[in-house]
């Protein structure tokens, strides 16, 4: 019988010395987002009225007991209006820039796949 012991514990030391296991883990392919270019500006027409003189008492003698308001631009003003719709379109830009630099440096998945299946 102790033979028998001796016999199996044997057997179960020399099974556990084999080595270790190496295991790899495989969760799926990863996935590289890419957002969508920004949608373009979609304007809507702006339409000026310009008041002389003669429209503004012909405008307050044909509506004597109504209130009204005008609104008007300086030349400085319209100036402004101007440089704050360039620095619109430049802000614009940058993020476009920002976005475009982005999609070039983290590439599409299926371009990594190309590459790891050259290299084995």
């Amino acid at each position: 019988m102790r033979k028998y012991i001796l016999l199996s514990l044997s057997l179960l030391l020399v099974g556990c010395a084999s080595g270790p296991e190496t295991f790899e883990a495989n969760c799926g392919p990863q996935t590289v987002l890419h957002p969508a270019p920004p949608d373009q500006l979609k304007m809507l027409k702006v339409e000026w009225t310009l008041f002389n003189r003669e429209k503004i008492e012909k405008l307050l003698a044909d509506y004597p007991d109504q209130d009204f308001a005008i609104f008007a631009l300086t030349a400085r003003g319209y100036e402004n209006l101007s440089l704050n719709m360039q620095e619109i379109i430049r802000y614009i830009g940058d993020q476009k820039d920002i976005i475009i630099f982005y999609r070039e440096s983290f590439p599409a998945i299926e371009d990594l796949k190309k590459e790891n299946n050259e290299q084995e």
